[in-house]
């Protein structure tokens, strides 16, 4: 182990490249130097170490997380198809992403408080991007009044162990089903591959193929300039 002032950006750049000859993504790699620069900052504000952290003189890789891949009409059928079979629940979060083009995140959140029935409108609060009003699909609505509505302040889709608090990320089931559908098979390219996310990217897709309305797309998404969406065109 080396004390704090022996560490050097040379050391930073040697676990890079043991990370990335260990075929680590450049976001676990990013990972380690956001969190040695915390430790750093850290050490700085409690006074034992004086000086700027190593990781200001270490390139960062950049990363590509950009989602390329979206599934077909008849590829989301069958995917909402054999999740209903496997858990009603998890189909109603996928039905709702791939309707409203909302994050897992967003729709983990989501209280009954939330949704206006008349406007036919979903509040998203605290978002990536900021709040915004997302718009429900007449199918999403119709899904959302088939489910046992609560209290305002309750949880739409509440954990299914009963504890307090937010879903934290999509159910592994989600992941095995795709798997079992063979919609990965082959694919080696983690941008090509289907997650919980491609469902948002599948929603708009076929709103733009549809539409060609940027500015529409952009709205549903809630991203705050057009550079996101336009990979869309």
């Amino acid at each position: 182990a080396l004390p704090f002032s022996k560490i050097a950006p040379f050391h930073l750049e040697r676990i890079k490249k043991d990370m990335a000859d260990k075929k680590l993504s450049d976001r676990s790699i990013q990972y380690v130097l956001q969190l040695t620069r915390q430790v750093f900052n850290t050490a700085r504000k409690l006074g034992i170490y004086a000086g700027e952290s190593p990781t200001n003189a270490v390139k960062w890789p950049k990363l590509d997380n950009m989602k390329l891949r979206y599934l077909s009409i008849d590829e989301a059928e069958k995917l909402l198809a054999a999740l209903a079979a496997k858990s009603q629940n998890l189909h109603d979060v996928a039905f709702l992403s791939l309707h409203c083009g909302l994050r897992f995140g967003e729709i983990a959140k989501l209280t009954w408080s939330c949704v206006n029935w008349e406007a036919g409108t979903l509040a998203i609060l605290d978002a990536k991007t900021g709040s915004r009003t997302a718009y429900l699909t007449a199918p999403a609505k119709t899904m959302l009044e088939s489910r046992k509505r609560g209290k305002l302040n309750e949880l739409i889709f509440p954990k299914r162990s009963g504890k307090d608090g937010a879903m934290d990320q999509a159910s592994k089931v989600f992941t095995d089903t795709v798997k079992e559908l063979g919609l990965n098979q082959g694919i080696t390219d983690r941008k090509q591959k289907v997650t919980f996310h491609t469902l948002r990217h599948t929603m708009a897709t076929h709103l733009y193929e549809s539409t060609h309305d940027l500015y529409l797309t952009q709205r549903s998404l809630g991203h705050t300039t057009g550079t996101m969406t336009a990979r869309y065109a």
